[in-house]
């Protein structure tokens, strides 16, 4: 109730202050315009088949559903519902982090969960008309199944596994990624902790229920954009991100200036844009390929180096609107001749006082977090080895996040590892506690 209330108050915050505005981010005005086509076409009765999964093949269809839910339900106001709804979700995932950090230890469970209900990644973003809260709520979900599963197998977690893996792909296709390794260690601690055959029907029968709502997907799209592929925004991603951001690692080319040169490359070679989402997207992926052949592996490690160590270290406050419109120089086209440069002129050279002050702030407070997180971390590896399968579940799947992002950099990145991190604070909290306890006595 408290992290209910926490959210619904900063959302009711945001919209009397900015209305409308004040709940949109750069991506929120692309789901509502496509939604509400899509409510549209429902009311024409136009929407039959394979359109009833959406409009648009870049956004997954439960998100699609769940605006449109709002949209036919609050019209204007669908916003501001749908981000009320998400605080529902987000203040439910802050359940859920309470029963993973219950099965390393009692005394971590209630701090770990009152640290989620505070967490001003997990509050900010879940104010913006995203698919990231959603897709954490789900996340959430498999993490404790696996949790319990791996303590003591049943066909009940192990279905909650398969449902969870399927609902987060539905919001974001990224997890399909990781559900291979994720089937594979979960067989692999059975093996050393006792196996049978049920075992591996058990994690079959996930692997079928998670495969049920991507061969749906897949199906959609080979059908009517005839691309055997989830989604068509890879290679976007790696011609108008990561490429440009790897330059800018390995000469210093600002990534605003690099994604213009990679989209002038695209336009020369292949002409217009085509008209199919998943054409555009290998065409992106063709040219981004090529361009990565010249560059060694030093900038593209140096580049996710760099990302993976500004996701890990900027506020989430910089993303909160009041916050984000201040007259001033984004992180992206603040220039440095190295990246260490850019980053101090964007930290400590800001054309805004105000947010520097804010971003400053908001770092040191972040440092302290990660100090705690990282006592809970030493806490936990000191106990008994009943959680060494619990910890290389949750970093395997916060390096999977790293990896994944690479050097892309914000806070909103960092949301579906804030679980784990949740976890070590409340650990950390615990040790600490108990450190000053003895020492007192």
């Amino acid at each position: 109730m408290v992290a209910l209330a926490l959210r619904w108050g900063y959302a009711f915050w945001l919209y009397l202050s900015l209305g409308n505005a004040g709940l949109m981010g750069t991506d929120s005005y692309n789901y509502l315009g496509s939604t509400r086509a899509f409510v549209v076409e429902i009311s024409k009765g136009a929407v039959h088949g394979w359109r009833w999964l959406g409009l648009d093949p870049f956004i997954m269809p439960l998100m699609t559903w769940l605006v449109a839910l709002h949209v036919m339900a609050f019209g204007a106001l669908a916003p501001l519902t749908y981000v009320l709804c998400q605080g529902a979700l987000d203040a439910l995932t802050c359940v859920l982090i309470y029963g993973i950090a219950l099965e390393f230890n009692p005394r971590f469970a209630l701090p770990a969960a009152g640290f989620a209900v505070v967490n001003s990644t997990q509050i900010v973003l879940s104010g913006f008309v995203y698919t990231d809260t959603p897709f954490v709520f789900f996340v959430s979900i498999v993490l404790l199944a696996c949790v319990r599963w791996m303590r003591e197998p049943s066909w009940r977690w192990v279905l909650v596994i398969g449902a969870g893996l399927a609902g987060a792909a539905m919001f974001r296709i990224l997890i399909v990624a990781w559900v291979p390794a994720l089937l594979i260690f979960l067989l692999v601690i059975r093996i050393f902790m006792g196996f049978s055959r049920v075992h591996l029907m058990q994690l079959i029968a996930a692997a079928a229920v998670f495969g049920i709502a991507i061969g749906t997907l897949t199906l959609r799209n080979i059908k009517e954009y005839n691309a055997f592929a989830l989604t068509p925004q890879s290679g976007m991603h790696l011609n108008w991100w990561i490429v440009p951001l790897i330059k800018e690692a390995r000469d210093g080319t600002p990534w605003a200036r690099g994604m213009e040169e990679m989209l002038k490359r695209t336009r020369e070679r292949f002409g217009p844009q085509s008209l199919n989402p998943f054409v555009e997207s290998r065409r992106n992926t063709q040219v981004a390929m090529d361009e990565l052949k010249t560059y060694g592996i030093a900038p593209i490690a140096k580049a996710w180096l760099f990302g993976a160590a500004i996701n890990m270290g900027s506020p989430a406050v910089i993303l909160s609107p009041p916050v984000a419109t201040l007259p001033r120089v984004g992180f992206y086209e603040t220039t440095g001749a190295t990246l260490t440069e850019k980053v101090w002129n964007f930290l400590f050279r800001s054309s805004s006082a105000t947010y520097a002050l804010i971003l400053a702030t908001g770092v040191l407070a972040l440092a302290c977090v990660r100090v705690v997180q990282l006592v809970g971390l030493f806490a936990l590896l000191r106990r008994e080895n009943r959680n060494i399968g619990v910890l290389l579940l949750l970093a395997g799947w916060c390096g999977f996040i790293l990896l994944l992002n690479g050097p892309i950099a914000s806070p909103k990145y960092r949301l579906p590892m804030e679980p784990a991190f949740n976890i070590l604070a409340g650990a950390g909290i615990v040790a600490i506690y108990r450190r000053k306890s003895k020492a007192g006595t």
